[in-house]
Parts: structure tokens; C-alpha cells; sequence
């Protein structure tokens, strides 16, 4: 079961196009050492601490850079995102200003993902800000290491699985070292995505049965409440879900969970 909190998957994309982006190119595997997920962490769990209602427009108007139409949005919401986050940046008594830092510092980087998006050079636009596509690569990881072989998905019929991304997920997943040095070998292998009408397919309807249960089980997670069900249910959970966990916030766990992931 691969779990996707929204707020946290924009913190989290927002963390992993720049200050990840940036230490990439440094040399740095923030992904092995753990610091990637802590940083997420962090920023999700005390940034509004720190920074109240500001935070959430922050992340507004990065979602808008995202999802922006063509360039000359995305330049704007670009220009607006880097003047939000000075103005963040001045509050030298933020808990998280360090962790924010390295944010800024990345945000060169959004640049070049800009033009992903916008579609330019590529087939089809690069979704990044839709869950779905890492919720796929999530699940055959899941199910290819438990069956050593490779995985054929049975999804809800979805406009947004169209046969480029599909292709695109088959590449990332063999070739997962693209993405970090530390995945090096863990390549899987992804056949086939069949979409199926859910009112037909009595699989899709049992897993729409267990997400919905598992939304609930997620939020008691996140609110530090023990559910009745998640004794059952967390063991079901994949190590790659994007969910916040308090605990995660500190870089030595946040490390042992990117490794139960593999």
C-alpha cells in the first residue's frame, strides 16, 4: 500500500527539485545519507511553525510554478516563489531557516525542470506534481522485490497513464541509478500498465477498498494517533510512500527508512 500525503508530496517535490538537485550535482546522495527525507521532514512539520499562513502561499505558488501553462507563467510564478522565499529567508530566528537555505540555493535548478514540464524538447509534458506516476514506480519496486520477477500493473482506466509515461517509468525503473548512485542494482522490470474499467475489475475495487482505509490509517500517523487498524495495516505500507512521520525529521532514521525501502 503506497501512501500519498498532498501537502507533504509538495514539500517534498519542492525539497527534491532544488536543494536535492543542487547536492546532486555536488556529489552528494542525499537519498543514501538520509538527508533528503529529513529535510522534508523538517520543512513539513515546523516551517509553519515558523512561518504561519506565509509557508502555505510559498507553497501556492510553487504548485502554480508547476503546473503552469507556458513559459511566461512560469517565469512569473518563478520570480514570485524567489521574492517569497527572501522574504522567509529574513527571519534569522526561523527554526528552519538552514534547511530553507538550501532550498534557495537550488532554486536555480528549476529552470531546466520548467522546461520538462512545459514539454519542451520531449514528447509529452513532464507531470512531476502528479502522484500518480510515483505511486506506479512505488508499487512495482514493492511487488518485483517480494516476487524476484518481473510486474504487469492492473490500474483504474486514467488519462494520465498514457503510453509516454508509461515508457518513461519502465526506463527509471530499470535504470534506477539515474536517479541516485546508492540504487545502483536495483533495477526492476515493469511489462505492461493495462487499464481497466474499476466497476468491472473486481481487483481495482478491492484495492479502492483498502487506499480508503488506509487514508484513515495514514492521518491517525501523521497526528501521532494510534488507530485500531494499524497494527494490520502499517505492515502493509510501503517504505517509499510519501507520508510525514515526525520521527523522520531526524537524518539517522529518516536514513534507516530510505534503506527499508530496498
Amino acid at each position: 500500500m503506497h501512501l500519498t500525503h498532498k501537502k507533504y508530496f509538495v514539500v517534498s517535490k519542492l525539497f527534491d527539485s532544488t536543494a536535492e538537485e543542487l547536492a546532486h550535482e555536488l556529489g552528494d546522495d542525499i537519498y543514501e545519507t538520509g538527508a533528503a527525507l529529513a529535510g522534508a521532514n523538517l520543512l513539513f512539520f515546523l516551517a509553519p511553525q515558523s512561518y504561519g499562513t506565509a509557508w502555505d502561499r510559498l507553497l501556492m505558488t510553487f504548485q502554480r510554478f508547476m503546473r503552469a501553462k507556458d513559459a511566461v507563467h512560469a517565469h512569473e510564478e518563478l520570480a514570485h516563489l524567489i521574492r517569497s522565499m527572501v522574504t522567509l529567508l529574513s527571519d534569522k530566528d526561523a527554526v528552519v531557516r538552514d534547511v530553507l537555505g538550501t532550498v534557495f540555493a537550488g532554486l536555480r535548478h528549476l529552470g531546466s525542470l520548467s522546461k520538462l514540464q512545459l514539454g519542451e524538447g520531449g514528447e509529452e509534458r513532464l507531470r512531476t506534481m502528479d502522484p500518480l506516476i510515483a505511486a506506479v514506480g512505488a508499487t512495482v519496486r514493492s511487488w518485483g522485490s517480494i516476487s524476484g520477477r518481473p510486474v504487469e500493473v492492473v490500474h483504474d482506466a486514467t488519462k494520465e497513464l498514457t503510453p509516454v509515461k508509461i515508457e518513461w517509468v519502465k526506463q527509471f525503473l530499470s535504470h534506477p541509478e539515474g536517479v541516485a548512485p546508492s540504487r545502483q542494482g536495483l533495477a526492476c522490470e515493469l511489462t505492461d500498465v493495462r487499464l481497466v474499467d474499476s466497476k468491472e475489475d473486481p481487483r481495482v475495487q478491492v484495492a479502492d477498498l483498502l487506499a480508503g482505509t488506509g487514508r484513515i490509517v495514514g492521518e491517525s500517523m501523521v497526528s501521532e494517533h494510534q488507530h485500531p487498524l494499524s497494527p494490520s495495516l502499517i505492515p502493509m505500507v510501503s517504505g517509499a510512500s510519501l507520508w510525514p512521520i515526525p520521527g523522520n525529521m531526524n537524518v539517522e532514521n529518516a536514513r534507516k527508512a530510505m534503506l527499508s525501502q530496498f
